[in-house]
């Protein structure tokens, strides 16, 4: 959902998701991320609903970034197995900081405790709004989304300074070794992408899923080697390593997946990245039984 509103919905019935994110913690207070979401299917109006809250954290100041998001997206079939879903999303958004925890040159100076950049500080609060489309089916899946579509102010100075729009699109293919029914896959490999645009800065997640009831494994690439922002400065972030278990009878899904830093900072410095999600669905056997589902994109 965050990645594409598109996806919204694309469940039984209703679904939570919890994530947690420590990149670098070998980085004194680098980068923490919390993010909650539900969504609801509302197959009797091709329709999804969701809501979404992220809170990300970085540095020794305390930069807190907080978004709380409503999601929905519309699908209509063009043949039983496969989709074209199109998703809208609007979010609220809070950007704060604790300059007390800072030193600036006037201070240094002066001796004073506040420092004379501290007094245009405010704190950020707007409205920003984002749109994705998909074609799905139980073989291949193509989306494509756009953030930051009215270009908010991002400032935490007083400054102009509009969030630029970031792009994104992701696809892959699933390679279905063994089936029950179309409903019910047993095991399968999947290639996948995620290219992402923002500016000048750029990214790519190539990478492979294989999946065996109950278990998924996965290895991905992020970076673009081809490209330099500068001549020592490459394109080249980390590998990452997933496992995720699929306990049917709980509803429940959990994943665990590592990040091998492979640029300049180097996994003795940075320690690498975890992440932890749980996914939770509740259906009505009945509804299940008679609704045709388009395979959810695993990332």
């Amino acid at each position: 959902m965050y990645l594409n509103p598109a996806f919204t919905g694309l469940t039984y019935e209703h679904r939570f998701v919890a994530n947690y994110r420590n990149q670098w913690p070998g980085v004194r207070k680098a980068y923490q991320t919390y993010m909650a979401s539900y969504d609801y299917n509302l197959s009797d109006l091709n329709s999804g609903l969701g809501l979404n809250v992220m809170q990300d954290k970085a540095g020794t100041a305390g930069l807190t970034h907080t978004q709380v998001g409503l999601n929905y997206s519309y699908h209509f079939n063009i043949s039983k197995f496969t989709e074209i879903r199109m998703g809208v999303n609007v979010n609220y958004n809070n950007k704060r900081i604790d300059f007390t925890k800072l030193r600036f040159n006037d201070q240094l100076v002066t001796g004073s405790s506040i420092s004379n950049e501290a007094s245009n500080y405010e704190r950020l609060n707007y409205v920003d709004f984002a749109a994705g489309a998909l074609l799905n089916s139980n073989e291949y899946w193509l989306g494509f989304s756009t953030k930051h579509l009215t270009q908010p102010n991002s400032s935490l100075i007083g400054d102009r300074v509009p969030l630029p729009l970031s792009l994104s699109l992701h696809g892959g293919y699933r390679y279905i070794i063994e089936q029950k029914s179309k409903n019910d896959i047993r095991r399968y490999l999947s290639p996948a992408i995620n290219y992402r645009h923002e500016q000048r800065y750029d990214q790519l997640d190539v990478g492979v899923y294989y999946y065996h009831v109950p278990l998924n494994v996965g290895i991905w690439y992020r970076g673009l080697p081809l490209k330099r922002y500068a001549p020592t400065y490459t394109n080249m972030e980390s590998i990452a390593l997933l496992v995720g278990f699929d306990l049917t009878e709980d509803h429940l899904m959990v994943g665990y997946s590592y990040d091998i830093t492979i640029s300049k900072l180097g996994i003795t410095n940075s320690w690498g990245s975890h992440e932890i999600s749980l996914v939770y669905e509740i259906y009505k056997k009945r509804k299940r039984s008679r609704r045709v589902l388009v395979t959810c994109p695993k990332f």
